[in-house]
């Protein structure tokens, strides 16, 4: 993945430029939406659009890293129950689903997807407060952690 200098992001994202600083060689970066920002200032993070984001246009995408395929959304235009979740990732053969709008971290396995909202860092709703997820993906083997700043 390519990485950039840090004074690119936009001072408004400063967790973003500390989540990137910590990991300067992750595969991918990957934002679930209410950034409130523009695309381009939040670079290298791959995003979707939330119900609180204006200048984004994309509402899902579908990225592969390694031999999994992932759906990403904010979730705010669908019922997130982990049945509807699992059928969106397979109607678009990913293995992976990951979801933001309720913003409180969750993990789980069903009916063989992978299921994951890391939380949030802006606007926590648990009480973990705020949280971000590292996913580790090798040889298909996934695991999935909650980190908290």
């Amino acid at each position: 993945f390519a990485t950039i200098e840090p004074e690119f992001f936009n001072s408004n994202n400063q967790i973003l430029t500390d989540i990137y600083l910590l990991y300067p060689t992750a595969d991918a970066y990957l934002h679930l939406g209410d950034s409130e920002d523009y695309e381009a200032n939040i670079y290298p993070f791959i995003t979707v659009r939330g119900n609180n984001d204006y200048y984004i246009d994309l509402e899902y995408r579908i990225i592969q890293i390694d031999n999994v395929r992932i759906y990403m959304t904010h979730g705010h235009k669908m019922y997130l129950s982990k049945e509807n979740m699992a059928i969106k990732a397979k109607k678009n053969n990913c293995q992976m689903f990951l979801f933001g709008h309720t913003h409180k971290p969750f993990y789980g396995l069903y009916d063989g997807i992978y299921l994951v909202n890391p939380g949030s860092l802006a606007y926590p709703r648990s009480t973990m407060q705020e949280t971000y997820a590292i996913i580790y993906i090798e040889n298909d083997r996934i695991d999935v952690q909650f980190k908290q700043i």
